[in-house]
């Protein structure tokens, strides 16, 4: 066993049933291989380091190798081992350290069934010290020996033997014996030869030994020989060689996505016996890793294929591994690989109702308001439907500086597994308040194939801080006391807040606790306010209350303190308000004692609020001003503080923050000095308030400071404790001096606040090297200043956290050139607290600028901290994406295009822009919105509207504005950017067409609805705006119902160049023809009219209803008698077939299809129609009455139609439902249907347009009496049709007329016809027996007495019988002679039986007065429709090619024939056939032949031929044809034969019976039965009379053998109808018919001499009476004498002879020469040419005769050869006649000729005659010559007359016009029978053959007039002469 690790390959050795026969066992000749030992031995030392080696020799080169020569039977078989499977997953081993036998698995494809040798040659071999090859040898078996292909020698060295065995083993079942050749070269070499014989499964081993001389590559072979044939094995041996193959030769990558990359492996094996290098050599986008290598020989190197592709094709390469020596030799293997392009479907997790995931809109995912400083996440699902991996990149639109951006999505990139989804999170972290953040999350796919652009929008939300009162007013209070007043705070947001109050509480007359805090969302804190003065003096400060990530609060605190001495004038919150408006006035400057006596002196004045203003008339009428809003950072920062201030302020203290550094005493720092300034015009107190152990105080404590002057003072420091940190805000309190007494305050609106002046204060006692404390805080620092617009201030907060449990304090310090402004700078923070500091700058240019400041903590230089934010100055701008031009499609003038147009903000600020076009483009161009706001980083995307007036190019040049947003919309803006646009436009005209013009739906079912589609064509190069509308031609549309065509749309628009498809759906309501136009108008979005009508196409529609009829009627069993027009009649079929040609109503359609709809017994009838089927009467148990209907889909749609039973309609119900109690119709019914007495079959069915169906139904006569049934006839979508069947079963041995209706109506006939035709009245026997029928005349002779005695009805045959089962015709002849309605009740007796009172109905009319309406022939629908119907009975094989003939209007004594055709359809079966006589009543019906067979899928034709008789009358005929299988009927005679052999072998018989015996007397019932019995003799004798005691004991004589009965045949019907007309009436009517009919004359046929001798017998007694013998025999006595003189008697034989030549008759005798040719002309150019060649056939002189001498019965005698046909035949006629007539026209050519040249030489001759005359006078022999000569020409004149006459005579008997008829009927009959045999196709085009032309000789000579002048002799037209007599 060999395991291949690298390439996972197990392979296995077949074990060896039977041992090895050595080869030296068996022949004595082993020591010729002795010579080699030592060569053996040194084999044996290289075999123990073999190398597996697998490679097999191709299988290529075993034609060239090994050749095989094969007996003629021989058989060769292939025997391998099983296929090897390489795996290109596993690592290859080097083949140093393990066996690896290399396998090609190309050879291994090729040779499936290969085996290896792996048996070692000796015990040595089991030691192997190094790997080696080991050779796969391929093995195959050929006439049952096992042998290897060919052996092959690798490694051998020059001049040493190297030994290969070849082994062959018996795989037969019998002895083997072959014989060898050896080698023919020397180099290969063997034992000699001997006979083999090898026993079954017997191995014999061959020993061959290769010893080479040079070094090259040797091949020999080794041939055996067989009784199959030769064989032979190849001997190769080959050098040492590069070889390397690639395993697997072809790999197939997974399917990889477009961008992606997959990977694959395979091996590549050295098979070769050289180390080897390799490169490779391959093709993008394919990569193979390593590239190069060098490979030992055994080693495989397993590479690596990498494809990345960059398009979506199928790659198929071929990668090449080039090696050997200078790289020439190649290796390949081909890489095979799909590219596919991923897709990802991106759609939104928990959406909300503010997203948009809609298909082909812009996804947007909102997050909604989100609390600044807080993260929210939402999710976005990836789904990935294609079969690739689809690896994706997300990305967020890069910001300029990456710490603004407020979105992110951690998952940059990743993979989706086909058909799996994938959710992203994407996160928002808005860091600047009360924005609204827009941004764009672009998801890509690999390949960048489709990219799907995600906006995400968010808001920024902070916190919503609010105080419950915004001043706090604590009154009055005395000094010492303190007072109190609550005051809550509350934060409405969700979001969580930071606030601080700016005041020290320590230092300060008022106390806020808390001073800072955290309020959640929707959170309230209760803040307590306390006011505890040290001095009697107002006091009044408005505290901020910071709030990180809100604007500052203010709170007003005042409250008056007074004590026993001194009461200053109490503050009030209305004083603030009048303050703040003196503030705006300018008036706060002014002490309260001024104000008062400017009051006095009226300079000021009091507004309506009761604040100071300076008089109107001193203002120039302006009004006062008031107090502006300060928004709460600008009055945070620029409180007066600073060098910026809003209002000057009224004092002033500097320095306002002092920094003592480090005091550590023990000696007290320095005082700092301030400067106290007073900028009003009023004495001024100052009062500090200062708590007893506050470090920092300063002095004096109370001073006043004159108007507009300055005071000093000292800021004193005493730190109380070593190693601290101190930091305090001082508090003073500056009022005017006059406020010190309320006293003073004469007008209470000149009262004045209190001004509060702070100083903040800081110091520590850390000693010099005494390390400060380690801070532990957290600072809240936005990178970002908000954006403003330019020349605006920005604000920001931030938040410091004391995490330690010490206090800190902080200072800040802007680094030098920093534009920031910090409020606090310094401060301290006691532990768990936090501090919020306000940042201000002042944004300037467009760029990003930093701004620095420090960070101090615990005043200490190793705790500094830089601080770093950046602003810019937002730019007024907005990026184009369409490089400010626009492009409009060309567009119909009127109508409007649009194009979008996409800009988007790069700033921070919320822009406004608006569009701005000129006055006189408003018409053409508009913009939509054409102003808006438009959100920082936001896309917007305008719709640019252009309406061209006419047909030219359009340019236009549109400016927009663009502003910042958030102005009021009367202010100016103070910035704005401008910016232009280029439009281009073209306008054009086009219209719409139609692709079909007239669209026809075709026929469409009513009430159904049916769609087509109409396409619209645009082949102009713009888009069309347009409306459709619908106009209904006919039938005339109602108003308030809706049009039966609807359109699906009847507005759209059109792309250039492209087509639009309407869905049309009709829904007729009516049976009609319906017609629509389709119009349409161009839309103008200009003025939203509609342009002018046009049409655009018609639509057409034929609304119809199914369409059923009845075509042929046939029956069978005891319905066989009834003629198929009785049939008709009682089946009411014309009546039914009306009933189907009409529009169903409502009713009917309740159901449109069959549907079960009734629980009672006898279901709901919905439809008024209702007739009856009536199947006849047969007696009790008489065959069934079978019916057979043939259905046809006469209509143009598909229809279902079903009978339906009453059965069939009920809805089935439980027996608790079923009702009680049955009346006698429901019990009836029951019977019926229970005991099937009428049956359908089949019951429903569906047909096609135009396809035929039949139906049997079945009347079962097993109860006496009348059966009713009422049966729903129903065409699904149609008519509805109550059918009563009917069926009458007659009592055995009864009599029984059917009358199928007391009311009979006569074809209406015209009044004065002479010879009115005769008419049947059918009488049907439904009978077992014969009855006898009698028509009562006696009231036919009433109603003649009343008409003037003329015989209005007339009864032929009023007495007569009609058998069982048969139909007897009645004949009638109705004659009126007025136009009215005749009627009489005729009773008609059935003798033995009932009688039956008729009602006959006939109507005359004046067919002069009613025309062309009259109707000569009213014949049936049964007439019409079945004249092609079909009738096919189930089972029947043969059929008539047309079941019934309707002649139509012929005359009397007219012969009508019609070719029709038997078919056979079996394909095995002959059928003989034979057509039952039927004779008429006049007239006679003939078929021919009567009797035939019909070969299998043959045809046979037939002809039926009508002759009438002289009476006007109507035939109705119904010929049965029977119908015999050959098969059964040779059968029958063979058993009739042998039956009739029997009965002679019975006759000739005789028994000797011994008279002794007794008779048996024993019931012959008794007797045992026997296998064989004697038939008995056939015999008459009479019946002996026997005792009647014999009768039981006697056995019956044994009944004949019966004769075999014939089979019983099938039955075809032929219908034939006709009606004959009188000859006048018929010319008078019909008189263009005329010629097309064929008169048939009557030859007067001579009876036999029985046939006389009976008539004169029959007749001779009715005339004479009885007649003696010997009268008799004297008559003839005396006729013999009379006979035999006459006989004898001479001049009667001459008389006889002169009465038959034929006199000339008398008008001959005027003869001229004019009148002679102008009936030449007359009849050469009428009726037929005139040959040069005489002829004797009837045309010659057909027209010679004239016109009056024809008689009248032949007056059409001229055109008989085109009136002989038929008019089915006309067709193939006139084809004929178009042949005959060209033939004919060349020979009226040549007649014509003739015919004048026969006149010139008769003038000639004429005048030759006249001159000979004049001359001189002849001598008298010339005179008797020349009278001679007349006489013979008269002679030959007056015979050819008499031969000419007597042509003429023939053609006028009857016998000649039939023979002329049967001849062209013959011709015509074969021609059809051909044409139906395919022999000649009748509808091809006629060819005519071309005649030579006539060449008349230039010159004449006697010669050629010889013939001429004899054939003038032939036809003399010399003229007689006069003088004759």
């Amino acid at each position: 066993m060999f395991t291949l690790t690298g390439c996972r390959l197990v392979e296995k050795t077949q074990k060896v049933e039977n041992p090895s026969v050595s080869f030296a066992s068996s022949f004595p000749l082993i020591p010729l291989l002795l010579r080699g030992k030592s060569v053996q031995k040194k084999q044996a030392e290289s075999k123990s380091q073999i190398k597996l080696h697998t490679q097999s020799a191709p299988f290529g080169l075993c034609p060239k190798d090994m050749m095989l020569t094969q007996a003629p039977s021989s058989v060769v078989r292939s025997r391998n081992s099983r296929n090897h499977t390489v795996n290109s997953g596993g690592s290859c081993l080097s083949a140093s350290t393990v066996a690896i036998p290399a396998i090609n698995d190309s050879s291994a494809a090729m040779s499936a069934c290969s085996t290896i040798s792996a048996q070692p040659a000796s015990s040595m071999d089991t030691q192997m010290h190094s790997p080696k090859k080991q050779e796969r040898v391929n093995k195959r078996v050929i006439w049952g020996i096992e042998v290897a292909e060919e052996l092959h020698w690798k490694g051998w060295e020059l001049g040493k033997e190297t030994t290969r065995n070849l082994v062959l083993k018996n795989r037969s079942l019998k002895l083997q014996k072959m014989k060898y050749r050896p080698p023919k070269t020397k180099f290969f070499f063997t034992v000699i030869p001997q006979p083999i014989f090898l026993s079954p499964g017997i191995t014999l081993t061959l020993p061959i030994v290769f010893r080479p001389l040079e070094a090259k590559e040797y091949m020999d072979q080794l041939w055996f020989e067989k009784a199959e044939g030769m064989f032979c094995v190849g001997l190769r041996a080959t050098l040492p060689c590069h070889r390397l193959i690639c395993r697997p030769p072809s790999l197939q990558l997974p399917m990889c996505a477009v961008g992606d990359t997959t990977e694959a492996f395979f091996c590549l094996d050295n098979v070769g016996d050289l180390p080897t290098f390799f490169t490779w050599e391959f093709s993008s986008p394919f990569q193979m890793l390593p590239a190069t290598g060098l490979l030992e020989p055994g080693q495989a190197s397993q590479i690596k294929v990498t494809f990345q592709p960059l398009t979506a094709v199928i790659y198929e390469v071929q990668a090449t591994c080039w090696y050997g020596a200078g790289s020439r030799q190649r290796s390949s293997i081909q890489l095979q690989a799909v590219a596919k392009c991923a897709q990802l479907l991106v759609s939104i997790k928990h959406k909300c109702p503010e997203d948009q995931d809609a298909e082909g809109f812009q996804k947007l995912l909102y997050f909604g308001s989100v609390a600044v400083g807080c993260t929210s996440e939402r999710q976005i699902r990836l789904h990935n439907p294609s079969a690739v991996n689809a690896p994706f990149r997300i990305e967020i639109s890069p910001d300029e500086l990456a710490e603004d951006q407020a979105f992110s999505c951690p998952t940059a990139h990743g993979i989706v597994l086909p058909g799996e989804k994938k959710c992203v999170s994407v996160f928002f972290h808005p860091k600047t308040l009360d924005t609204r953040t827009v941004d764009y999350c672009s998801i890509m796919p690999s390949g960048c194939a489709s990219k799907t652009l995600l906006k995400v929008v968010g808001f920024c939300r902070g916190p919503a801080v609010s105080l419950q009162h915004y001043c706090v007013n604590f009154s009055w209070v005395n000094l010492g006391e303190r007072s109190e007043q609550p005051l809550w705070i509350e934060n409405q947001s969700d979001c969580t807040a930071h606030f601080q109050f700016a005041i020290d509480c320590l230092e300060s007359v008022f106390t806020i606790r808390p001073a800072f805090g955290t309020l959640v969302g929707k959170a309230r804190m209760t803040l307590h306010c306390a006011f505890q003065p040290t001095h009697p003096i107002i006091c009044f400060r408005r505290v901020a209350c910071l709030i990180h990530h809100q604007d500052p609060l203010f709170l007003d605190l005042m409250g008056t303190c007074h004590s026993d001495s001194t009461k200053p004038a109490i503050l009030k919150p209305q004083h603030l308000t009048w303050y703040r408006t003196h503030l705006a006035r300018g008036l706060t400057l002014y002490p309260p004692d001024i104000l008062d006596a400017m009051l006095k002196e009226k300079k000021l004045a009091q507004d309506q609020n009761g604040a100071l203003m300076i008089p109107i008339q001193d203002l120039e009428d302006m009004p006062a001003p008031q107090y502006p809003y300060i928004p709460p950072m600008t009055e945070f920062f620029f409180d007066g503080t600073s060098d910026i201030t809003i209002f000057p302020p009224p004092i002033s203290v500097e320095p306002v923050e002092v920094d003592f550094g480090a005091c550590p005493g023990p000696e007290a720092p320095n005082p700092v000095p301030l400067c106290l300034m007073n900028h009003t015009k009023g004495k001024i107190m100052v009062v500090w308030t200062r708590r007893s152990d506050c470090p920092f105080w300063v002095t004096p404590e109370s001073c006043d400071v004159p108007p507009l002057k300055s005071m000093a003072m000292r800021l004193h420091f005493q730190p109380p404790h070593p190693n601290c940190l101190y930091t305090v805000e001082l508090e003073a309190f500056a009022i005017y001096k006059v406020l010190q007494s309320y006293s003073n305050i004469e007008e209470d609106c000149t009262m004045c606040p209190s001004w509060c002046l702070t100083v903040r204060a800081r110091g520590h006692s850390y000693f010099a090297g005494f390390e400060h404390h380690i801070p532990q805080y957290s600072l809240d620092v936005p990178k970002l200043f908000p954006a403003v617009s330019s020349g605006e201030p920005t604000y920001r907060s931030l938040l410091l956290v004391n995490k330690d449990c010490k206090l800190l304090t902080f200072s800040l310090a802007p680094q030098r050139g920093s534009d920031v402004i910090l409020r606090p700078t310094s401060g301290l923070v006691a532990p768990g607290a936090h501090q919020i500091i306000l940042i201000c700058t002042y944004p300037e240019g467009s760029s990003w600028k930093q701004h620095t400041f420090y960070l101090q903590c615990n005043a200490s230089p190793q705790y500094l901290k830089e601080v770093s934010m950046y602003s810019r100055e937002e730019p007024l701008q907005l990026k184009l994406d369409t490089h400010k031009s626009l492009y409009f499609k060309p567009t119909w003038v009127g109508c409007s295009s649009t194009s979008p147009f996409t800009f988007r903000n790069p700033s921070r600020l919320p822009l406004q822009f608006e569009w701005r076009v000129s006055e006189q483009h408003r018409k053409l161009l508009a913009v939509q919105p054409s102003r808006g706001l438009i959100q920082p980083n936001e896309r917007l995307t305008l719709t640019w509207t252009f309406s061209p007036l006419e047909e030219t190019k359009y340019l236009f040049q549109v400016g927009m504005w663009v502003w910042e947003a958030g102005l009021s919309p009367n202010a100016n803006p103070a910035a704005t950017t401008h910016y232009m646009l280029r439009l281009v436009g073209v306008g054009l005209t086009s219209s719409l067409s139609a692709k079909e013009k007239e669209l026809a739906f075709g026929n469409v079912l009513v009430n159904s609805k049916q769609s087509r589609f109409l396409v619209l064509l645009n082949d102009g190069n713009c888009t069309l705006y347009y409306r459709l509308y619908l106009e209904q031609g006919s039938p005339e549309a109602v108003d308030n119902h809706p049009l039966a065509l609807q359109l699906d749309r009847t507005e759209g628009s059109m792309p250039p160049r492209s087509q639009d498809t309407i869905c049309l759906t009709a829904c007729p309501k009516q049976r009609s023809q319906y017609s629509w136009t389709i119009t349409y108008s161009l839309l103008s979005h200009r003025d939203n009219k509609a342009g002018e009508k046009q049409e655009l196409c018609c639509v057409s529609l034929v609304a119809v209803y199914p369409l059923l009829s009845i075509l042929d009627v046939s029956s069978m069993g005891s319905a066989e008698g009834i003629t198929r027009k009785h049939l008709w009649r009682l089946f009411s079929l014309d009546l039914l077939n009306s009933y189907l040609e009409r529009d169903p109503t409502p009713c009917e359609l309740t159901y449109k299809v069959p549907t079960r709809h009734s629980m009672s017994q006898i279901p709901p009838v919905l439809t008024p129609l209702r007739l009856d089927f009536n199947f006849g009467a047969a007696p009790f148990k008489a065959p069934p009455s079978v019916v057979f209907l043939a259905l046809k889909n006469s209509g143009v749609v598909s229809l279902d139609w079903a009978f339906l039973l009453p059965s069939d309609q009920r809805i089935d119900v439980e027996l608790w439902a079923e009702q009680a109690e049955l009346n006698s119709t429901e019990l009836h019914q029951m019977r019926v249907q229970d005991n099937c007495l009428f049956s359908i079959s089949p019951k429903a069915g569906s047909l096609s347009p135009g396809q035929e169906q039949m139906v049997e139904l079945k009347y079962s006569h097993l109860f006496i009496g009348t059966d009713h049934l009422p049966v729903l006839f129903k065409v699904s979508h149609g008519r509805e049709i109550l059918l009563n069947f009917i069926g009458v079963t007659v009592k055995p041995e009864q009599k029984y007329v059917h009358f199928t209706s007391t009311t009979h109506q006569f074809i209406p006939i015209p009044i004065g016809d002479t010879l009115p035709p005769r008419q049947i009245y059918e009488l049907y026997n439904g009978g077992s027996v014969p009855v006898t029928y009698e028509v009562q005349t006696d009231v036919l002779s009433q109603v003649q007495e009343k008409n003037f005695d003329h015989p209005i009805f007339c009864c032929l045959n009023p007495k007569g019988e009609i058998q069982p089962g048969s139909t007897a015709r009645v004949l009638w002849i109705f004659s009126p002679i007025e136009a009215k309605t005749y009627t009489v009740d005729v009773p008609i007796h059935i003798l033995g039986w009932n009688s039956a009172l008729i009602h006959f109905q006939g109507v005359g009319y004046n067919p002069h007065m009613m025309g062309d309406t009259a109707p000569f022939h009213n014949i049936s629908s049964w007439d019409n429709s079945s004249i092609h119907s079909r009738l096919v009975v189930p089972g029947q094989n043969v059929f008539l090619s047309q079941s019934h003939i309707s002649l139509g209007n012929i005359p009397v004594q007219s012969k009508c024939s019609r070719l029709l055709f038997l078919n056979n359809i079996s394909k095995n079966e002959e059928i003989a056939f034979s057509w039952q006589p039927s004779p008429l009543d006049f007239g006679e019906v003939s078929v021919s032949p009567m009797i035939g067979v019909v070969a299998p899928e043959e045809t046979v034709p037939f002809v039926v031929t009508l002759r009438a008789s002289v009476h006007a009358s109507f035939y109705s005929a119904d010929l049965v044809c029977k119908l015999y299988s050959q098969q059964l009927m040779r059968q029958y005679h063979k058993e009739l034969q042998e039956w009739k052999d029997e009965k002679v072998r019975q006759e000739v018989e005789f028994t000797i019976t011994d008279m002794k015996v007794k008779k048996r007397t024993c019931c012959t019932a008794c007797e045992p039965a026997r296998k064989y019995k004697t038939l008995p003799p056939i015999k008459n004798q009479q019946s002996v009379s026997r005792p009647a005691s014999w009768k039981l004991q006697t056995p019956k004589e044994e009944v004949s053998w019966p004769c075999p009965q014939p089979p019983s045949p099938g039955m075809l019907c032929l219908g034939l109808t006709a009606r004959a007309h009188a000859t006048d009436y018929f010319l008078a009517n019909f008189f263009s018919e005329f010629p097309c009919h064929f008169l048939h004359r009557e030859l007067p046929k001579r009876k036999a001499p029985r046939e006389e001798s009976e008539t004169s017998e029959e007749k001779s007694p009715n005339k004479w009476g009885p007649v003696s013998k010997q009268k008799k025999q004297l008559l003839v006595d005396i006729l013999t004498t009379i006979i035999r003189g006459l006989l004898e008697d001479k001049n009667f034989h001459e008389a006889v002879d002169q009465s038959l030549v034929e006199q000339v008759p008398y008008f001959r005798q005027f003869w001229n020469e004019q009148s002679t040719k102008f009936m030449d002309q007359k009849n050469s150019l009428y009726l037929m040419p005139i040959l040069p060649v005489p002829s004797s056939s009837w045309e010659d002189g057909k027209g010679k005769q004239p016109k009056e001498d024809r008689p009248e019965h032949y007056p059409g005698l001229g055109k008989k050869e085109e009136g002989e046909e038929e008019k089915g035949e006309e067709e193939e006629e006139e084809l004929e006649e178009e042949e005959e007539e060209e033939e004919e026209t060349e020979e009226e050519e040549l007649g014509k000729e003739e015919i004048e040249e026969k006149e010139e030489e008769r003038d000639e001759k004429e005048e030759k005659v006249s001159w000979a005359g004049i001359g001189p006078t002849p001598q008298p022999e010339s005179q008797e010559s020349m009278q001679w000569q007349w006489q013979q020409q008269l002679n030959v004149m007056v015979k050819e007359e008499q031969e000419q006459d007597e042509k003429e005579a023939i053609r006028r008997l009857p016998a000649f016009a039939n023979l002329q008829e049967a001849l062209l009927e013959n011709m015509i009959q074969n021609i059809l029978v051909e044409a139906s045999r395919g022999e000649v196709v009748l509808t091809s085009r006629p060819r005519v053959i071309a005649l030579p032309p006539f060449c008349v000789p230039r010159s004449l000579t006697p010669d050629t007039l010889l013939p001429t002048q004899q054939a003038e002799v032939l036809h003399p037209v010399v003229p007689l002469p006069t003088d004759l007599p």
